[in-house]
């Protein structure tokens, strides 16, 4: 017979999996533009790994930091490929959504009683900080 502290984790491992499984919000489309294949290429690269270490990370096998790296290094190739002002701030605003996402998460899983508040913490710094970037640009997340 399981003991009521095993039925509890197991309930709360459910509910995180039903919560935690949502795709990230999808990047912009890429603007219209002529953009080498090589940088299409680290685009994608980059948001193929963000990709990965998200559901990695959904799973409690990496950390906060190696998603932001993650989504830190798209966010680098779209700016790079980003024609105007407008281009570059949807690259920061994208940013900005997957770090949101991951404070949302990371806060409810330490609300549960699992995950490390450092996790917690170290996602509000990086929402935090592209919410800041888009701010600098002009504009409003």
């Amino acid at each position: 017979m399981p003991s009521p502290r095993r039925h509890t984790l197991a309930i709360a491992t459910l509910l995180l999996a039903a919560t935690a499984t949502a795709p990230a919000p999808p990047d912009p489309p890429l603007p219209e533009a002529k953009h080498s294949k090589l940088a299409e290429a680290r685009y994608k690269a980059a948001l193929d790994q963000y990709e990965l270490a998200w559901s990695y990370f959904q799973q409690k096998r990496l950390d906060s930091f190696q998603v932001y790296l993650w989504s830190r290094l798209v966010l680098d190739a779209r700016r790079e490929m980003g024609e105007t002002k407008d281009d570059r701030i949807a690259a920061l605003r994208a940013h900005f959504a997957r770090m949101r996402k991951m404070e949302d998460l990371a806060t409810r899983i330490r609300r549960l009683g699992f995950g490390r508040s450092y996790e917690v913490g170290s996602a509000e710094f990086y929402r935090i900080e592209a919410e800041h970037w888009i701010e600098l640009a002009g504009a409003k997340p």
